[in-house]
Formats: structure tokens, sequence, C-alpha cells
């Protein structure tokens, strides 16, 4: 892209006035440039041209919140911060109303992730860094891994004291897989390289739930172990009415302070084995 033409792009209107807070956050974490198009407002500009706006007007008509597809697939880049993340003690989720999807985290913009990470599984692997978790080697992005190697390094002495975590974070179900995430047309955060899966037999997964059943949250997962994934910019699928608690993934802006807009606050909102994938 020329340059003039790019400062152009980049250049906000005189009355657009100060870009939101968690917008320009991304760029801490995200490729991309904050820019304003009147027809748009507010956004980030991807290579390649590639604008993602920060409020969409409205959804598209196949945007809604299908429960089969993990949530909407990411309409506009504000939607990543609703409902809020709310770190700290681990509280069962009401899953009464499972129609209902309040799952912080669980929007993403792929097209965010394939500029940031890579766009086909090749670019992805490319870019690959392994990682020592509790005496095994896994592939993890290079951008996640050393977050993630201070997750080990939090949770070592930790383990050492209490040797019952030990059983989580072994035999674990993985780091890198290029694929969807099960019943969904949106690829899994972990084809990018930038998610992993503790135990799975002392996890639960809400599609786990016998048919006929009621969604009931259920959790294993000491909080020693969320607290050590949640201080390093990771988020926990345990937070979910959708549950997955074996599931962390690098979320970075979710946690960051200085990614919430003022007045962000408030609460987050079957034995055997897995019929069908998880995140």
């Amino acid at each position: 892209m020329p340059l003039a033409l790019l400062l152009v792009l980049l250049a906000p209107a005189p009355d657009a006035g100060a870009p939101p807070k968690g917008l320009r956050c991304l760029t801490r974490h995200y490729a991309g440039a904050v820019s304003h198009r009147p027809d748009a407002g507010w956004g980030l500009l991807l290579e390649g041209g590639v604008f993602i706006p920060w409020r969409a007007e409205a959804p598209p008509a196949d945007a809604g919140a299908d429960v089969d597809d993990e949530g909407p697939p990411g309409v506009d880049l504000e939607s990543i911060y609703r409902p809020p993340y709310v770190a700290g003690p681990i509280r069962p989720v009401d899953t009464s109303d499972a129609g209902a999807i309040e799952d912080p985290g669980r929007v993403r913009v792929e097209q965010l992730f394939f500029a940031t990470y890579g766009a086909s599984r090749e670019e992805v692997f490319e870019r690959m860094a392994r990682v020592r978790f509790f005496g095994l080697r896994y592939p993890f992005h290079a951008l996640a891994a050393e977050p993630l190697r201070r997750v080990v390094a939090r949770l070592e002495p930790q383990v050492q004291q209490s040797p019952a975590l030990r059983r989580f974070v072994t035999d674990i179900g993985g780091t890198f897989a290029w694929r969807k995430i099960a019943r969904s047309r949106n690829l899994s955060t972990h084809a990018f390289g930038i998610a992993i899966d503790l135990n799975v037999a002392r996890s639960h997964y809400w599609r786990w739930t016998r048919r006929g059943e009621p969604l009931r949250w259920q959790n294993q997962v000491p909080q020693a172990l969320v607290d050590a994934f949640e201080a390093e910019g990771f988020i926990w699928g345990g937070r979910w009415v959708h549950y997955d608690t074996m599931h962390f993934e690098y979320r970075p802006e979710l946690l960051d302070p200085a990614c919430r807009d003022d007045g962000d606050a408030g609460d987050a909102g079957v034995d055997g084995a897995p019929p069908t994938r998880p995140e």
C-alpha cells in the first residue's frame, strides 16, 4: 500500500474524537493500526487494507448467538470485551439459561488472529516455539510461548509443595492443532497455537452432559492453576456458561487493565470419554 494512501486512511476525521481505550490497547497485543473511516468509525487497519470496525452498526444476518458456533464469529472489535472477563476466585457459573451466551472471551475475530498469528496451518506452524510443560515439550506460538513459560515458573514450586496438582498438568490434552471447534465454522484457538488443554480426565465440558439432563456447571481444576494462568494473560474456559474447564487460551487484552474502558466492571456471569472435541 502506498505510504500516502496509508497516511490518509490512518488520519482521523476532525470530529472523530479519541479512539476507544479498548481499541488502542489491542495494538499492544495484535497486528494492526488504529484507524478511522467516515463510513465505519474507528477500527483496526490490517495489512492488505483490511479494516475491522470497533463497533458495527448492526450484526450481519447470520451472525447471531448460535451455541453450536461457540458464540458469534466476531461481529466487531468491541464485542471481544463483552461480557467482561473477570479473573479471581472461582465462582460457580449459573447455567440455568444456557441459551443466553455469557461466555467472556469466546467472541474471537478470526481476521485479527490471522493477521497476528498466521493465516494458514503452514504459517502458524512456522512460528511455533517449544515450551517445556511438566516433563514434555509442546509446540506453542512464539508470541505466546514466553507467557506460558512464566505460567510454568509460577506453578512448579506449587506443584512441588502440593503434589496433587501434578495430576492436572500431566497427560494433558495438548496445545497446537489446526482444527475447528466442535460443531462450528470457526477455528479453535488451538489452531493458532495459543491454547492449552490440561488433563482431560480431570476436566468438565458442557457438551458431555447426557442427553435430556439440564446443563450444570462442574469443575475440579484448582484455584492455584487458574491464578497462575490468568496472571500471565490466559483466560479459563471454566468461567463460561458453556464451560470447558481444561481449556486455557492466551488472550492478554482481556486481562490487561490498559484495555478496559472506564466502567467495565462486574461479575462474569459427565465423567467419561468426550464425544466431541472442546475448544
